[in-house]
């Protein structure tokens, strides 16, 4: 390379083009920008209302939330916030999204704004350096995800303002940033087993490392004893240190500090975190001098607090007047409460009729979007409706994300659990499907629904996530769809009166609609479907005046408890920040203030785990003190009468000496069993004979023959059991004195239509007449009714209605509970038989418990579907 004149003009040192920013506020600097011909000519009102009230905080603020619903505009408002950062306090700003697709369309929404971005996704060596260097010299803001700041090494570690957008989101992509997933398909799954045989249940842990097979129990999930998890923590991280690839990064990651973190097991995996992230020791999170946090739905019970590990988070609430705006048109149809059509209609698709009218509206649409809460549900659906192999899309492309599905004439978008990170704005997408309730995306999310039983803990986050899903394909105020509501669980959930009102009134009505347009034949909802697609005369005329009239009357109220709950979230990571220093001492302490500070009777569950916390680090803080040892012992004791009701606790930490059946209702019902074991069931030919008939009857239809089978087997249970005279009583009775157990029976009704009204009343009453029987003013508190039916979907008008102690449980899960205490029995006769009650006692207790059949493990079992939800 050579300096020589030549023709071409003398190259001349550049004046900077960026002026100094005249603005004083963001809203002021959005008249600055020099717009492209497709960016935004003016702002909203509540846009600008959001930024004058972000603009009178002190600049030096560490955390802020935006509440800025679906399609009101909240790119910009985060554009707006970072470019203004930038400008004038010449900061570097991190524009952070939870996907690389809607990283992209950040980018775009910044150049149609004359925002100067660079777009840094992906591995950082593939970064353009030039545009990296735009972002150091502050000349540019740094658009990126989430898992470039939340890793074990990140490149963008020099941010000093970052913006999350999609907060709401967050939890999955912070807090798995500390999270460790061993599948059974790795060597390490047994290996951890193996470390820890000698400290869990035998009985777990056969179950946990028994072959895929019929009885294979997929289901359960356990929390591993702290103390243990701390004892073995040099062998445990011999293990994990094998691990190989993005596991091994994650491992890293809590490798210093797995005394602090909490382990869950399934018969699929060991999942392995802190209940909160511990993101105060996170340099690239911390050292920025402002975090804010873009969120469609910030909610009420601080889940943004838990999900970021923040506290003293400072709030400028939604728009007021967007509560009442939405976002688009929806109409949401439940096939599950459709009659039978008026004519019969042929169609090829498998399973019954709710499938096959999902499959009919489906074809309403050239392209349809599918979420669920997983991918084996999102396959299963596909198979179901017939969708060609060469019409699916997903969202897995890491470059492509769902831009193919975007751009295809035709096709079905299968999306396993993103409820949030896909914009199907316009002729995208104006057909969705979501089927069944998304609980829990992890471990610990199962562990709180299923064993803890914390459900009001999870509210929160599964609302916002029906929230967001429904929203995927209206993103905007002239983009409207159909969303199409298919499984029991997600239809009973949002048929709840306080979840629907804790919704926003757009919502609430489009929701309210939807269920009541929804009990008409099949044949007549297709056709309702197709107007709302089509927005033809009749859904203009008929329709969208009856959804102004529930958009007037609707309220929102907030979900129970959920005040309390956002209190306890800075108390919460206080106490494990604490831990993850391993600082025993200090999170003791603190657990103890959370525990003094969760009260409500809702949450007597969830105090029940902080008291377990408090016990386990307080053995932790001081292992040879005696004035720790006591305290850890009274708050384990605590811990147990706040979890009376679940099996949870006694699996993990039983009270010291206490037997399996220490609860007096498990205590009584072995006394009972080892009786009949010497008397009424001594004959093994009588025993054989009445089990034999018990389990050939409760897996037919007859009523008369499944409720004498129900009678048989609330006594081979050690129960009082048998089925009160006279009309509109229970079919089966099942009495210990601290519990009892009634149930309903439906065994003649076909899985097709709703569980009525009728049902649920007569039910409602049935352990109030109980009591009256036994002249007594009020069953015992740990008393349950159940209702035995294949059929999964409830009358929507009947779920306010039913009592809280009403649950709904499928034939097939009491059948599954009579074999298991057949083999119970039949492992008891065994040994057991002739054999002086207090010996063979401790025993019984045993092989009940291991196989699940004790009373307590009985009423986890038949409660797990309450038909009012929580």
């Amino acid at each position: 390379m050579t300096l020589e004149d030549g023709e071409r003009p003398r190259p001349r040192f550049r004046k900077r083009t960026e002026q100094p920013v005249g603005a004083t506020d963001p809203e002021a600097l959005f008249g600055e920008l020099p717009r492209a011909s497709n960016g935004v000519g003016a702002l909203w009102s509540h846009q600008a209302d959001q930024l004058r009230t972000y603009a009178e905080m002190p600049q030096e603020t560490p955390d802020v939330a935006l509440e800025l619903p679906t399609g009101s505009g909240k790119t910009l408002v985060g554009l707006l916030i970072s470019e203004w950062r930038r400008r004038t306090l010449r900061q570097r700003v991190v524009y952070v999204c939870p996907t690389k697709q809607l990283a992209r369309q950040v980018l775009k929404k910044a150049d149609d704004q004359g925002i100067p971005a660079v777009l840094l996704i992906g591995p950082h060596g593939t970064w353009d350096q030039a545009e990296l260097a735009r972002y150091t010299r502050g000349d540019a803001i740094a658009i990126s995800t989430y898992s470039a700041i939340f890793n074990l090494n990140p490149h963008l570690n020099d941010a000093q303002t970052l913006i999350f957008d999609d907060a709401h989101a967050a939890e999955g992509f912070v807090a798995e940033a500390w999270a460790l997933s061993v599948s059974r398909n790795d060597g390490a799954y047994e290996q951890l087993f193996d470390v820890l045989k000698d400290s869990i249940d035998p009985s777990l842990a056969s179950r946990m490392l028994a072959p895929d097979g019929p009885t294979t129990d997929r289901s359960t999930v356990r929390l591993l004893p702290i103390g243990t998890i701390s004892h073995h923590a040099n062998d445990i991280a011999q293990v994990l240190a094998l691990l190989q690839g993005d596991a091994s990064y994650r491992f890293r990651m809590l490798q210093a500090n797995l005394a602090s973190c909490l382990f869950y097991v399934s018969w699929r995996e060991f999942y392995i975190r802190p209940m909160i992230p511990p993101t105060f020791e996170h340099a690239p999170f911390t050292n920025p001098a402002q975090r804010v946090y873009l969120s469609a739905t910030i909610g009420d019970a601080g889940e943004l607090e838990r999900a970021f590990g923040r506290t003293g988070i400072k709030r400028v609430p939604v728009p007021a007047a967007w509560d009442r705006t939405g976002s688009g048109r929806r109409f949401f149809v439940f096939p599950g409460l459709a009659s039978a059509p008026t004519e019969p209609t042929a169609n090829d698709y498998d399973s019954g009729p709710e499938v096959r009218l999902v499959g009919a509206l489906l074809e309403l649409a050239p392209k349809r979007l599918v979420l669920t809460p997983d991918d084996d549900s999102a396959h299963h659906i596909a198979n179901a409706i017939k969708v060609p192999d060469d019409e699916r899309f997903t969202a897995r492309d890491v470059e492509a994300g769902i831009q193919p599905f975007i751009d295809a004439e035709t096709g079905t978008l299968l999306a396993p659990n993103r409820y949030d990170g896909m914009d199907l704005a316009a002729d995208s997408c104006r057909m969705m499907l979501m089927a069944g309730l998304p609980t829990a995306s992890h471990l610990q999310d199962r562990f709180l629904e299923t064993k803890l039983r914390a459900s009001e803990v999870l509210q929160e986050r599964i609302r916002t996530r029906v929230l967001q899903g429904a929203g995927r394909c209206t993103r905007g105020p002239q983009d409207w769809a159909v969303v199409i509501v298919a499984g029991e669980d997600i239809l009973r959930f949002l048929c709840r009166d306080e979840v629907r009102k804790s919704l926003p009134i757009e919502l609430q009505a489009e929701i309210s609609f939807g269920l009541d347009q929804s009990q008409v034949p099949a044949d007549d909802l297709l056709f309702l479907a197709k107007s709302a697609f089509e927005q033809d005369d009749i859904w203009i005329e008929d329709a969208e005046p009856e959804l102004a009239t529930l958009r007037r009357a609707a309220v929102r109220t907030p979900q129970p408890n959920v005040t309390e709950l956002a209190t306890s979230a800075a108390r919460e990571v206080k106490a494990w920040n604490l831990a993850w220093r391993q600082d025993w001492e200090g999170a003791t302490r603190a657990a103890i203030d959370v525990l003094e500070h969760l009260t409500a009777p809702g949450l007597r569950s969830y105090r029940a785990l902080w008291a377990y916390l408090g016990s386990a680090w307080s053995s932790l803080s001081a292992p040879a003190s005696n004035s720790a040892a006591e305290r850890s012992a009274e708050l384990l004791r605590k811990a147990h009468k706040s979890a009376e009701g679940t099996t949870w606790l006694k699996e993990i930490q039983p009270l010291p000496s206490a037997m399996l059946d220490s609860e007096p209702v498990d205590e009584e019902s072995v006394n009972r069993v080892i009786e009949l074991l010497n008397g009424k069931f001594k004959s093994a030919a009588k025993f054989n004979r009445l089990s034999a008939a018990m389990l050939a009857d409760l897996n037919q239809q007859n009523a008369t023959k499944y409720e004498q089978a129900l009678v048989t087997l609330g006594e081979f249970l050690g129960a009082e059991s048998f089925k009160p005279s006279g009309k509109g009583r229970a079919d089966a009775v099942w009495l210990w004195d601290p519990m009892w157990i009634l149930i309903e029976a439906k065994s003649e009704q076909t899985a097709d239509g709703m569980l009525s009204m009728d049902y649920v009343r007569q039910a409602n009453t049935q352990l109030t007449t109980m009591a009256e029987d036994r002249e007594m003013d009020s069953p015992p508190g740990a008393s349950i009714s159940v209702i035995v039916s294949p059929r999964s979907i409830v009358d929507p008008d009947a779920v306010p209605i039913a009592a809280t102690h009403l649950h709904l449980a499928p034939p097939r899960l009491i059948l599954d509970i009579a074999h298991d205490v057949v083999r119970a029995w039949k492992e008891l006769r065994g040994i057991g038989h002739g054999v002086a009650s207090e010996t063979v006692h401790p025993e019984a207790a045993r092989i009940f418990w291991e196989h699940r059949v004790l009373p307590t493990n009985i009423r986890e079992r038949l409660s797990k579907d309450p038909i009012r939800g929580a």
